[in-house]
């Protein structure tokens, strides 16, 4: 006996549908399953924003992930990994992806890490590391707010002028308007050849607070004497600031006599030693850091040539020799700058100037 279902369907047939429905579900579920994963990234992403997730986040003690998220966030060195994992751990940090951003709070800090490194005796390598890193964070936290604008460059701030020759005529902004910059200008730059003409463009640099170096060129306005009887420029407001590359560490004015002397070199099978010649000079030292000085002499000395510049630090002078990279001539005195980068220096001398900068001496015990 036959029955006919009337649906003309066979066991090949059921198969071949049932594939069809195999083909169509696994999509769908794949797209559900996708979708649930958007959903819940997105709520996490959505309370990852609030402000008390951030508040969380910002307490929350430092941990290994959070300085190598650092790290290669700002391409920080294996040593400068080592130096803020102990510092972050000895002092149970809040967050350093969040600190990073008070300049009070990482200065006080690295300033305590100094002072027990110190007190510790800890090798002036690792003192030294430790001034390296404090730079590169300072540095890192300043290219995230760079200046756009002459607008917003604070009053008080030094600003120099570079002449055509290379010489850096430092003034002082006085007020800065909408309108335009108002400097005060020394006699050495308002009685020198070098004074930029009335509505001819000039360059100009300056350093901000957290350390970031920007050059820009402007128009200068006009000149006059103010209130106080100083003399002054008044410059063009502009958007033309430019970045420049980092130095390797910090550099402080200084203006004070020290003296210099010729080298003579030693080669030797594993070295080449400097020997300092007797007879000193003296000169202005008008700059420095921890890699280098600048000093102010009457002496036309070419460039490429070594130097043994003596350096009084703390009431003690320190000894160390360096290569004359650049010289400028100021045509107003007919002196010499002679910017000099160190080839041998000791490290605890280092650490001195690096202190100074920061004004961290008064820490050492």
């Amino acid at each position: 006996m036959t029955f006919n279902t009337g649906t003309q369907s066979t066991p090949l047939i059921a198969r071949q549908t049932k594939g069809v429905y195999n083909f169509l579900v696994i999509p769908i579920v794949f797209i559900s399953l996708a979708l649930v994963v958007w959903l819940v990234l997105s709520r996490i992403k959505k309370y990852q924003q609030t402000p008390e997730w951030q508040e969380a986040q910002k307490k929350r003690i430092t941990n290994r992930q959070d300085v190598v998220d650092l790290a290669r966030r700002h391409s920080l060195t294996r040593s400068d990994i080592s130096v803020l994992l102990e510092i972050c751990k000895t002092y149970k940090t809040p967050n350093i992806m969040y600190l990073i951003h008070d300049g009070v709070a990482v200065d006080n800090l690295f300033r305590t890490a100094y002072s027990d490194f110190k007190r510790n005796r800890a090798p002036e390598e690792k003192i030294t590391a430790l001034f390296r890193l404090l730079y590169r964070l300072e540095f890192a936290e300043a290219t995230t707010s760079v200046i756009t604008s002459s607008t917003t460059i604070p009053e008080g701030t030094k600003i120099f002028f570079i002449a055509p020759n290379g010489m850096q005529i430092g003034c002082t902004l006085k007020k800065n308007t909408p309108d335009n910059l108002l400097l005060s200008i020394p006699p050495q730059l308002y009685d020198s050849k070098l004074k930029p003409a009335p509505l001819s463009k000039a360059v100009f640099t300056f350093n901000t607070y957290s350390g970031m170096h920007y050059v820009f060129t402007t128009r200068v306005i006009r000149y006059s004497t103010g209130l106080d009887n100083l003399n002054e420029m008044a410059l063009s407001q502009t958007t033309d600031l430019r970045p420049q590359t980092k130095r390797q560490s910090k550099r402080m004015e200084m203006n004070i006599p020290c003296l210099f002397s010729a080298v003579r070199e030693n080669d030797k099978a594993d070295r080449i030693s400097y020997v300092p010649l007797e007879k000193q000079y003296e000169c202005v030292l008008s700059n420095i850091s921890a890699d280098g000085c600048c000093i102010i002499t009457p002496l036309p000395i070419k460039e490429r040539q070594n130097i043994c510049v003596s350096i009084p630090l703390g009431g003690e002078t320190h000894q160390t020799i360096g290569k004359i990279v650049a010289t400028r001539k100021n045509p107003v005195n007919n002196t010499f700058f002679l910017h000099i980068s160190f080839l041998q220096i000791e490290p605890a001398t280092q650490n001195k100037i690096f202190a100074l900068i920061y004004g961290y001496t008064i820490s050492e015990n």
